[in-house]
């Protein structure tokens, strides 16, 4: 049977993270109080990837059990181009590592490059880039010093000589006092920056502010779909401890061979934007429009992804299959199709594509 080109609605994957995740994504989603979903930290939603499912519009988009064994659902690789599709997110977070991703120039490494970009939702708290006049191999040192403690520590509660309790304030303590945050700049993003990593080499991490930015950090995130075992270099882990007492492998080596000390792209510069675009880099492309009448579209030369940061739209083709697309939800328009999107109410939404 032919695969119909049509809107479809994305079948979400949500990510559940009980050590920094939240309310948030369900809440914008209207799934808060969904059976299953009550009193779970979700961290991430999989907005779109190059695994996704898609639903055909008998599928309300409020219906929070979906999943790829439902009737009628399809992969998004039936639609597959000849460049792969992007990974987005819709994230809440904290506590995340130091971390960065190689440039996609970089020859001769095992690593492979991860474009990275970020939408911020809300206010959050960031670190990016290492301060000015920092000696790097102190910055190194630091990180050396702390994984070893950690080590120690891990090892500890795994003889049970300590409790993961007891070991974490060992571990916060010697954090406090070692301070890797002295090496990195921090930041108090705003709502509405966007923040584009996808030229590679920078230092980021989401940091961790419970007392003026309780939900962490809200970002809808757009990066090349590349798995972090083989993309992020971590030098520092914020100090954190698995379940069973173990700690997470870090590259401090790799990360120090790979980080851009340019002065001038180790700050933060908020984006300059052109008319309703985001960002536009070689690997994906996010646009941000408001809605306050009936707009023609056309996928030409790409995909387009649709993402209801707020209100409710019906999007409909000219061969009248139409879906509705509440506020937190995604949609996705196979290339070549011409749609009209009608706003059941003033909408903003979030279009993302391939130039």
């Amino acid at each position: 049977m032919a695969i119909q080109k049509k809107p479809y609605l994305i079948i979400p994957v949500l990510v559940e993270q009980p050590t920094w995740g939240g309310e948030y994504i369900c809440k914008k989603k209207g799934w808060l109080y969904k059976q299953g979903l009550k009193n779970k930290k979700i961290g991430q939603s999989y907005e779109l990837s190059n695994t996704s499912f898609l639903a055909p519009s008998i599928f309300s988009s409020d219906n929070p059990h979906f999943s790829p064994e439902m009737k009628n659902s399809l992969s998004i690789s039936v639609f597959s181009e000849k460049r792969p599709f992007p990974l987005i997110k819709f994230t809440q977070a904290k506590g995340n590592s130091f971390q960065l991703h190689v440039k996609p120039e970089v020859e001769n490494t095992s690593w492979q490059p991860k474009a990275e970009s970020w939408y911020f939702l809300e206010n959050g708290k960031i670190t990016l880039g290492v301060k000015k006049g920092i000696h790097i191999n102190t910055y190194k040192q630091t990180c050396i010093l702390i994984e070893s403690e950690m080590k120690k520590l891990s090892k500890m509660i795994l003889n049970q000589s300590l409790t993961r309790e007891q070991a974490n304030k060992k571990a916060k303590l010697f954090i406090l006092e070692n301070n890797p945050w002295q090496f990195v700049n921090t930041y108090e993003t705003k709502k509405g920056e966007v923040v584009d990593l996808s030229r590679g080499g920078l230092h980021h991490s989401w940091e961790e502010d419970v007392a003026n930015y309780p939900q962490g950090n809200i970002v809808y995130e757009i990066q090349q779909d590349v798995m972090d075992s083989v993309s992020t270099l971590r030098s520092f882990d914020q100090g954190k401890f698995k379940e069973d007492g173990t700690i997470r492998e870090i590259q401090i080596d790799d990360y120090f061979d790979h980080i851009d000390t340019d002065e001038t792209n180790n700050i933060l510069v908020p984006e300059k934007k052109q008319g309703d675009i985001l960002f536009d880099t070689p690997f994906y492309s996010l646009i941000s429009q408001m809605l306050l009448s009936n707009k023609e579209m056309e996928s030409t030369t790409s995909f387009h992804h649709l993402f209801v940061k707020e209100g409710t739209i019906i999007i409909s083709d000219q061969n009248n299959n139409e879906i509705s697309v509440g506020m937190g939800h995604s949609c996705f328009i196979p290339m070549g199709i011409k749609y009209l999107i009608k706003p059941i109410e003033k909408s903003e939404i979030l279009l993302t594509y391939l130039r």
